[in-house]
């Protein structure tokens, strides 16, 4: 796993020129990421493989009463993606629960949160003071004792990740855990000329790493690379080693696990650079 060295990427000056990106987030998410990596002087090939969906409050509201809502004590929103489409539904049940303690799994998530919230102050939210994930949460001193507390985890659809080690462990704890899903995801066959886009990359071998940020991400994934020649040469990044065991068990040799947020994933780029180049430009796939 690469650790980027802030200091060294921030002063160095050094661009990420030669490097191609896969990147296969939903296109609304993917604008600012692949914005960021061409800034930097990665080229990006665009492979969108997951679209977000918001559920329809009616069917929201069969699984979370009015009252419920008001009544948490803590609201926990367990990615940007959450707060994106858990704001309708949030201002739809009258606002944040008042003396409720908001927590967000990671900055991105807590940035979007507020961005989505204004002009409503929310200004208040906890997040870990390391880690991105459940587990980085679950260490937090204030979710320790949580025995009867109403807990709240704004979510999408999604039969993996960390979403379920979250509700299981508060229960463990004591907490009465409802589940708040606001969006699903669906897998997304690409277009013709985005998978064109990208076996003319691989083809000439100048795809340098794929970008997989979910399990579901990269079950989709494979079903979009299954007739594809030369993805097993290229370097996987992914956001957590749940999604790296998942990528290895599908056949993925290289890993690693980077930071997903668009500057703290540019700096590790960074570091990995010198190791991408050299492992990654091998002769090209025959015609």
């Amino acid at each position: 796993m690469a650790t980027p060295n802030h200091k060294q990427s921030s002063v160095s000056g050094e661009r990420l020129d030669g490097l191609t990106i896969v990147v296969t987030r939903p296109v609304a998410q993917a604008e600012a990421t692949m914005r960021c990596l061409r800034e930097a002087g990665a080229k990006v090939v665009s492979y969108p493989v997951l679209e977000i969906t918001p559920l329809p409050l009616s069917a929201i509201e069969k699984t979370l009463a009015r009252n419920d809502w008001q009544r948490a004590d803590a609201v926990i929103l367990v990615s940007a993606n959450a707060a994106v489409h858990g704001a309708p539904v949030i201002r739809h049940y009258g606002g944040l629960p008042s003396g409720a303690v908001m927590y967000a799994i990671g900055k991105m998530t807590a940035d979007a949160l507020r961005d989505v919230l204004k002009p409503e102050p929310a200004d208040n939210i906890q997040t870990p003071s390391s880690g991105n994930d459940s587990e980085a949460l679950l260490v937090m001193s204030a979710l320790q004792d949580v025995a009867g507390q109403h807990i709240i985890i704004v979510c999408g659809r999604s039969e993996a990740g960390g979403r379920r080690l979250l509700q299981q462990t508060l229960n463990e704890r004591g907490a009465i855990v409802t589940l708040l899903i606001c969006y699903e995801r669906k897998g997304l066959i690409v277009t013709s000329s985005e998978q064109r886009d990208l076996e003319a990359q691989l083809q000439s071998g100048g795809v340098t790493a794929f970008l997989a940020l979910s399990v579901e991400t990269l079950d989709s994934l494979m079903v979009n690379l299954r007739n594809t020649n030369g993805w097993q040469r290229c370097l996987l990044l992914v956001s957590h080693h749940r999604v790296a065991e998942a990528a290895r068990e599908r056949g993925w040799t290289r890993c690693e696990i980077v930071p997903m947020n668009n500057r703290a994933l540019i700096d590790a780029l960074h570091v990995l650079k010198p190791t991408l180049l050299t492992q990654t430009r091998l002769p090209s796939l025959p015609s």
